[in-house]
């Protein structure tokens, strides 16, 4: 998404609580237009801050997406059938209502219209939804005549996004930042009902993380060295691999339901729906693999960090009769 050419157009702002502590909903009268100053802030804040492949979403709905409340709203704004003002009471609305867990701050909620998004040839519009909950204070200092005084100022902070999204007008994908999201995910579960689109990176890393989890649950230790190897081998020997490429070689070790388990919760928590065949670098898979299997136990409260062109074989342990362990390695170097 290029953002160079972006320009903030109008922007309105209300004041959201939490409904549950008898918090009220402030809604503002008027769409207000900004100076250069702020709108350079906001541009380089809010906006370059959340245009990243890494917060790339879409929106979802489990029968109808137009059943979906933001999506809905802001086609409706895209279309031209309410105006920035409405579509912003709206949403502060909608926020308003999913706002009643307990650990949901009240905050000042920007809806801001941006223009000049995207390819030269065709830009588009967006609405940008950032909701600030901390007040950050801030020193000024003030020049009278040959005196300098400093006082003190409380504001929001456009650099650091609290809570944020970015809905295009081409379609259902939106970015979305959520900082403060380990207490209370509601503004991706609950608010924008969103899941998030998969990149390469992450989900080579979802991937390891079930591969590593699925070694785990293998009892036999030779097994386990065995399906290592082979997961290990065959990243190593093709430039691409798949999910079901990985589940395929689980299944010889772990039964299907149980690999099928660890995939639907790791995809669960990565919070997006994983393509059993997309093709994944296999080498950056290979490379988490070996970074989590680094690090072998051998027993005795004994662990070691290998090379990656050395796997463990077997470990043969013998207790002297003064308390002394001798441990004897085997070792099988890979060829790379």
């Amino acid at each position: 998404m290029q953002i160079s050419e972006a320009r903030v157009e109008r922007l309105v702002i209300h004041r959201v609580g939490n409904p549950s502590r008898g918090e009220p909903l402030q809604l503002s009268g008027k769409a207000i237009g900004v100076d250069e100053a702020v709108s350079a802030l906001i541009l380089e804040g809010y906006l370059k801050g959340i245009v990243s492949d890494k917060k790339k979403f879409q929106f979802v709905h489990e029968t109808d997406l137009n059943l979906n409340e933001l999506y809905h709203y802001s086609r409706r704004f895209f279309r031209g059938e309410v105006d920035l003002l409405e579509v912003s009471a709206q949403i502060a609305k909608h926020l308003y209502a999913r706002s009643q867990h307990p650990n949901i701050a009240a905050g000042d909620l920007l809806i801001i219209l941006f223009s000049g998004l995207g390819e030269a040839e065709a830009p588009q519009r967006a609405l940008g939804i950032f909701k600030a909950e901390i007040q950050e204070d801030f020193l000024t200092i003030i020049e009278s005549g040959e005196v300098f005084d400093i006082s003190h100022a409380s504001g929001i902070n456009p650099r650091l996004i609290d809570k944020g999204a970015l809905v295009l007008e081409g379609g259902p994908a939106l970015y979305a930042v959520d900082r403060l999201g380990h207490e209370a995910k509601f503004w991706v579960d609950d608010f924008l009902r969103a899941l998030r689109v998969p990149d390469s990176s992450s989900t080579s890393k979802l991937v390891a993380e079930v591969i590593e989890q699925v070694a785990e649950e293998i009892a036999d230790p030779a097994a386990q060295l065995r399906f290592r190897d082979e997961v290990l081998s065959h990243c190593k020997s093709e430039p691409e691999v798949s999910p079901r490429d990985m589940a395929d070689m689980a299944e010889r070790y772990v039964p299907a339901g149980e690999v099928n388990r660890l995939f639907d919760n790791a995809a669960e928590s990565y919070g997006f729906s994983l393509q059993s065949e997309a093709p994944l670098p296999a080498q950056g898979v290979a490379k988490r693999l070996e970074k989590f299997w680094s690090k072998v136990g051998v027993g005795h409260g004994v662990s070691l960090l290998l090379p990656s062109d050395l796997s463990l074989q077997n470990v043969q342990s013998v207790k002297g009769d003064n308390g002394e362990l001798t441990l004897t390695l085997h070792l099988l170097q890979r060829d790379e």
